[in-house]
């Protein structure tokens, strides 16, 4: 089970897990609740690996994170990685070439979500 938890917690667990994915979520949102299975499944296969972890925290209740975050639109799945904004490469649609994301925002596929431990699991 992905816990949901507050900002503080977030802060320590950032130190210690190398790479960590934090849903900000709120209980109205419908894609929110979708993404909850996904990310419970992703926690499951990556329970014994101390260097990934998944968290979640309710934007509804820590609205002052949500804004420090620049969270606009949930779900938003922020990226850390060893206690950092994570700078996850990709391509650029729109402009050719590529960028780097710390988010992924709305509901994505589980692929994406591995696609990103991938990527991090060779740094």
């Amino acid at each position: 089970m992905v816990d949901d938890v507050s900002p503080e917690v977030i802060e320590q667990v950032s130190k210690k897990a190398k790479l960590l994915f934090v849903d900000a979520w709120a209980p109205w949102c419908g894609p929110c609740r979708a993404l909850t299975p996904i990310l419970e499944e992703l926690d499951e296969k990556y329970v014994d690996n101390p260097d990934v972890k998944f968290l979640k925290i309710n934007t509804e209740n820590h609205r002052k994170f949500a804004m420090e975050n620049g969270i606009h639109a949930i779900p938003c799945v922020l990226i850390f990685f060893n206690g950092e904004p994570a700078k996850y490469e990709v391509d650029d649609s729109k402009g050719g070439g590529k960028k780097f994301l710390n988010r992924l925002i709305g509901l994505r596929p589980i692929e994406q979500y591995e696609n990103v431990i991938r990527f991090f699991s060779d740094k």
